[in-house]
């Protein structure tokens, strides 16, 4: 389940640079010698920044896996209020504990295959086989899964297909930005990747919009399920024209279909191909020397074991501070209120594509991670608490509060963890754990986070709490989770792996006082200039720092 860095090449820490640099220089003289000459990049033209239509129009259509992501998230929204659902389901008119409960079996499926698949197919699929059949593999299991959502007959057969289609968005999810990540020149790196995310959001606004129109239909429901399969079977039918990315090529020793793929992708120019080439010759090179932690040291070794740790509460909080109980139960929490009008389905969703958009093209490299993930998480907290106390002060009247301070927190998460979690905790892993640790903390995220989120909401808003006792749970939560942010997570923008995994570097609680106390002083932890004097004496069973990276 590895997402990679979406910021370029690791950084190699600097005991060992000018040992890669040497290497990466070798490998490109001895791939010239085989190839012929071929020039460099000039002092205008930096490595990566070769940018065509093909390139662009291959990242934006494997970007349109995201969509499964988000339709998949939110499409039960305003279903679950549906009569025709409701009947096929025999529940009653009015919500109970019964029914909170098998709407949380609905959603949390879901969940639990996407974390199972994350988890699993991250390692068995993408890296063994390639991000190309892994795609395919998730775009068909969605679309299948889709199509048993849409002719069920039972909430048995309902749920089975979620847990199908949750596997496919694990999949995709796994796959779909690290194959952006590949093939996408430098320059628009960052930009491709977020589309990924931007298609999430929008997937959320198409099946709000589609469930307001055919909410009242006999089948209504089964039109807004049905659409998954359709759009599985068209990304699928789509990506089998698509080629396989240049590093797995490379990392399967198929150069030349690897140096044919890239030089199309880089508009025919095969001499600045053959440079790139073999720059991710010398990455694979440097991965393989530094090699893969076991899972035994990723628990074990107190360095990697803490960061990880720390990665997986920030990726819980990203989810268990509401944004999946707004996104899944948002049309039971506004019916809830006597508000089913299309603004209410609409405003949620809009706010998070215009905050994802703003926060992922705007604001991450000039306000940095530190601040937006401070900040964004205040939001929240205040529109969340502000909402649920409205509506418990005046239930009657409070639906066009709810509704604006609902807005608030999507905007808020949408500006900052919604795509920000997902970027911070690629940064702050040392290489070495980085495909390892990135699986766990996203099988945290669709598992742990969003099952707990699934059975929670739903219980609230229909038990005695009410809507507003369900807004005022998260936005206490989240109220807790802005001192969180302030005390541990250190300011990683515009730093290199280098300086970003001595930040994260504690063994002991002493070494997390010092950690915290960094934070509150410079935003940067436990320090950019710690030596490996140091890191030897923090880990006494040795090591090293280049081992610990």
């Amino acid at each position: 389940s590895r997402l990679p860095p979406l910021t370029g090449p690791p950084s190699i820490p600097s005991p060992l640079v000018q040992q890669w640099r040497h290497r990466r220089e070798m490998s490109c003289a001895q791939h010239q010698s085989a190839s012929g000459p071929a020039t460099g990049p000039s002092e205008h033209e930096p490595m990566g920044s070769h940018v065509n239509w093909r390139v662009v129009c291959l990242c934006m259509f494997v970007a349109n896996t995201g969509l499964f992501h988000g339709y998949g998230n939110g499409v039960f929204s305003v279903v679950f209020t549906m009569p025709s659902f409701r009947e096929m389901m025999d529940w009653p008119a009015a919500d109970d504990a019964a029914v909170a409960f098998r709407k949380g079996l609905v959603v949390s499926a879901f969940d639990i295959g996407a974390a199972v698949a994350a988890l699993l197919f991250g390692h068995l699929i993408v890296d063994r086989l390639g991000r190309r059949p892994a795609l395919i593999l998730g775009a068909v299991l969605f679309a299948a899964g889709g199509f048993v959502q849409a002719c069920a007959r039972s909430g048995t057969v309902l749920i089975l297909g979620r847990g199908v289609a949750g596997l496919g968005v694990g999949t995709t999810s796994s796959s779909g930005p690290a194959y952006i990540a590949e093939v996408a020149p430098a320059r628009i790196r960052g930009a491709m990747v977020g589309l990924y995310q931007s298609n999430v959001c929008l997937a959320i606004v198409l099946v709000s919009l589609l469930n307001f129109f055919d909410r009242d239909g006999t089948g209504g429901w089964r039109w807004s399920l049905g659409v998954q399969g359709v759009l599985g079977l068209g990304t699928a039918f789509g990506l089998l024209f698509i080629g396989e990315t240049l590093r797995f090529l490379e990392k399967a020793g198929r150069q030349q279909e690897a140096l044919r793929v890239l030089t199309v992708l880089r508009g025919g120019d095969e001499n600045f191909a053959t440079q790139e080439l073999a720059m991710v010759r010398a990455e694979l090179d440097e991965e393989k020397r530094i090699g893969t932690a076991t899972w035994a040291e990723v628990f074990v070794n107190p360095h990697f074991r803490n960061v990880v740790a720390l990665g997986g509460v920030i990726q819980f909080f990203q989810i268990f501070t509401g944004i999946n109980a707004i996104v899944a139960y948002g049309g039971t929490l506004f019916h809830a209120l006597g508000f089913d009008g299309l603004t209410s389905s609409l405003t949620p969703s809009i706010a998070l594509l215009l905050g994802n958009s703003i926060g992922c093209f705007g604001l991450v490299d000039r306000a940095g991670r530190r601040c937006l993930l401070i900040f964004g998480m205040a939001g929240m907290s205040v529109s969340m608490l502000i909402g649920g106390v409205v509506s418990w002060a005046v239930p009657e009247t409070s639906g066009y509060v709810v509704d604006a301070m609902v807005f608030g927190f999507m905007f808020s998460f949408g500006v900052s963890w919604g795509f920000g979690v997902w970027l911070y905790i690629s940064e702050i892993m040392p290489l070495r754990v980085r495909g390892k640790a990135v699986g766990l903390c996203t099988a945290v995220s669709w598992g742990p986070a969003n099952v707990s989120s699934a059975f929670i909401a739903p219980s609230m808003i229909d038990g005695q709490m009410g809507p507003g006792g369900m807004m005022l749970f998260f936005g206490i939560v989240a109220s807790v989770v802005v001192p969180f942010a302030v005390c541990c997570c250190p300011e990683t923008r515009g730093r290199s792996l280098e300086e970003i995994t001595p930040m994260f570097r504690f063994a002991s609680w002493k070494d997390f006082a010092c950690f915290v106390r960094g934070n509150l002083r410079a935003g940067d932890g436990m320090g950019l200039n710690r030596s490996a004097q140091e890191d030897q004496h923090l880990d006494p069973a040795g090591g090293g720092a280049a081992t610990n990276r």
